[in-house]
């Protein structure tokens, strides 16, 4: 996959941008808030429908602006695909996605033409922060791998929505239709992270030993929640609900299923999280992006992009050099405030960045 265009419109401090990339590595140098990673939220956000550093849509609209566009053409196999986005102030105007020219009528229908892996000093966050951190990156992996995926995890969190809303409202006359309904759409999301953890378990154990450099040390992850072994997952939600029904009353919200999971990530045994260092949880954070790296290009039969925000920077110089040979692959924006940080990636391009700008080097 090759981006060949990407325009913004009013999308944070840009007023108006156009990119287009060549092939490889395109390095963006510039102070800490030039806006580099504004174009790498934006790719994103085009790839995504979200953006990976806010939930707020409306923090990505230039300052004094009403609406933020955003479009990205990329090049693939089966020929050009052009997906945009567009954002409005106003909160009762829903944003607007499009496709191939087209609007598209959910969001579902923006998955999978474009597709990315971020990179970003906020990763640590996969091994320090809770459990949410990690299924929202299986969720993202998940939901660029396979629309249906997107579409079962929307069905189940609407159907936990409405079910903590009756126990909230203490309305409990429809809790057992929901239960079916919760149940019912629980099944999938539970077999395909389930799977999806067990094809990242080889390829980030195999990076993890690269890009560390220590043999000795093992990573390894697990998916862990009440139906990860189950082999009927909607039988036993639906048994789980109903064991657990007491307390959910009690507490007026939904204290069973998957979205209680979690990606238990160990070194050598021990839990990352409780006894790692720094390096370590850095590494595996990496090995986790670059094992969703290459589930992504499986399944497309070439890889997504790559945006690496300030990340080398972070890193040994022996961890950073493994890295960049491991990405030489594909076609990467990458985000620096010293061009030194770089050394050995060879870009292709070295673009600077100021305050709204895009000037070549």
């Amino acid at each position: 996959m090759r981006m060949t265009g990407l325009r913004l419109r009013d999308f944070r401090g840009y007023k108006q941008v156009t990119l287009t990339p060549p092939e490889g590595v395109t390095m963006l140098v510039g102070e800490n808030g030039a806006g580099k990673t504004n174009l790498l939220e934006a790719v994103h956000l085009c790839c995504l429908g979200r953006s990976h550093r806010t939930a707020n849509d409306k923090d990505m609209i230039r300052q004094g602006t009403e609406t933020a566009a955003v479009q990205l053409t990329v090049q693939r196999n089966d020929g050009k695909h052009e997906v945009g986005v567009r954002l409005f102030e106003n909160a009762r105007r829903r944003k607007i996605v499009y496709v191939n020219g087209k609007t598209a009528s959910r969001m579902g229908d923006l998955m999978g033409h474009a597709t990315c892996v971020i990179f970003s000093p906020e990763d640590l966050s996969l091994v320090k922060d809770g459990p949410q951190a990690r299924r929202r990156f299986l969720d993202m992996l998940l939901s660029q791998q396979q629309t249906a995926y997107f579409y079962a995890l929307q069905t189940y969190m609407s159907a936990l929505k409405q079910r903590n809303a009756l126990l909230k409202n203490g309305d409990l006359r429809a809790l057992s239709a929901w239960d079916e309904q919760l149940a019912s759409a629980a099944a999938p999301v539970i077999r395909l992270r389930r799977e999806a953890c067990m094809q990242l378990q080889k390829r980030a154990q195999t990076h993890y030993h690269y890009i560390g450099g220590r043999e000795e040390e093992v990573f390894s992850l697990k998916y862990v929640g009440a139906l990860a072994t189950s082999t009927d997952p909607a039988q036993d939600m639906l048994r789980g609900l109903h064991d657990s029904r007491e307390e959910d009353q009690r507490r007026q919200t939904t204290s069973f299923g998957p979205h209680r999971d979690e990606l238990e990530l160990t070194l050598s045994g021990q839990l990352l999280k409780a006894y790692g260092s720094q390096g370590q949880m850095r590494t595996a954070a990496l090995s986790l992006k670059l094992a969703a790296f290459d589930l992504l290009e499986a399944l497309q039969g070439e890889p997504p992009l790559l945006l690496l925000d300030d990340v080398l920077s972070e890193l040994d110089p022996d961890r950073r050099r493994r890295l960049i040979s491991r990405i030489g692959r594909a076609q990467a924006l990458l985000t620096c405030t010293d061009q030194a940080d770089f050394i050995g990636a060879r870009p292709a391009c070295v673009l600077r960045v100021r305050q709204g700008e895009i000037l070549m080097s």
